[in-house]
């Protein structure tokens, strides 16, 4: 499977960033631009997104594939995903491990990881009445009853462009609250991790920091950056680099 891909930089170590529900790759790490003079960013658009091809269902463990198979076209790398393309990178993380070099995951929506704890299955229930209740609404209505059950506010383009319809309409296939890491097979492996988030809200919290305790990562906070934290752009590019750089 050929996913369009955009690369920066032509030298350095390999970086595969994997973009979530809402956006595509170019859109979610923007941010990450400055990193090309010393990484090769491989930015790839997950099916359904940009010129990949399309996709009538989300599947993470295809999208999981995927990447594997651009992890290995580069001789392996380190994997970056944020939200819901943290989880794409957990499971190819823990399809090939010996490829990895380290994984890095900004709030992924691993509710199954954290179910127990009572925010978790709070926003779990609310994702699962909000699809329940939207089944037939159009994608642009979608968003805000989305945002609204995992809380979280973030100012939405009016009117939405088309990237962000298709994006909706990929979501409106997705199941969140079914989302899992395998957090045994991550945890024996041998690179480091790292659990990033930014407050956006309590159940995100609480499950980066049950599965950082899963799989032995650091843990870092970025209090009050919101669900996509790559976005903060030089902080967290300090951190990412010096984490990757083994500092």
């Amino acid at each position: 499977m050929r996913l369009q891909v955009t690369t920066l930089g032509d030298s350095g170590p390999t970086v595969i960033l994997v973009h979530g529900s809402l956006n595509d790759g170019s859109t979610a790490f923007t941010a990450q631009a400055p990193l090309a003079q010393r990484w090769r960013l491989v930015i790839p658009n997950r099916r359904g997104y940009g010129n990949s091809p399309a996709t009538d269902k989300v599947d993470v463990e295809v999208d999981a594939a995927d990447i594997v198979e651009l992890l290995g076209r580069g001789g392996g790398g380190h994997l970056v995903g944020t939200s819901m393309g943290g989880i794409v990178v957990a499971h190819a993380a823990a399809r090939a491990p010996a490829l990895v070099h380290s994984l890095t995951l900004i709030e992924p929506p691993a509710f199954v990881n954290a179910i127990d704890i009572a925010p978790v299955a709070e926003t779990a229930e609310a994702m699962k009445r909000h699809w329940q209740n939207a089944a037939h609404t159009t994608p642009a209505e979608f968003i805000p009853g989305f945002l609204q059950a995992l809380g979280i506010t973030i100012a939405l383009p009016s009117p939405m462009p088309p990237s962000i319809i298709t994006a909706a309409r990929n979501l409106m296939t997705e199941a969140p609250w079914d989302c899992s890491i395998p957090a045994a097979e991550l945890a024996s492996a041998p690179f480091p991790k790292l659990i990033i988030s930014g407050t956006s809200c309590p159940a995100f919290e609480a499950i980066c920091d049950r599965i950082a305790g899963q799989l032995g990562a650091v843990r870092r906070v970025f209090d009050g950056a919101g669900h996509a934290v790559q976005r903060l752009g030089a902080p967290f590019n300090e951190l990412l680099e010096a984490f990757m750089s083994g500092r």
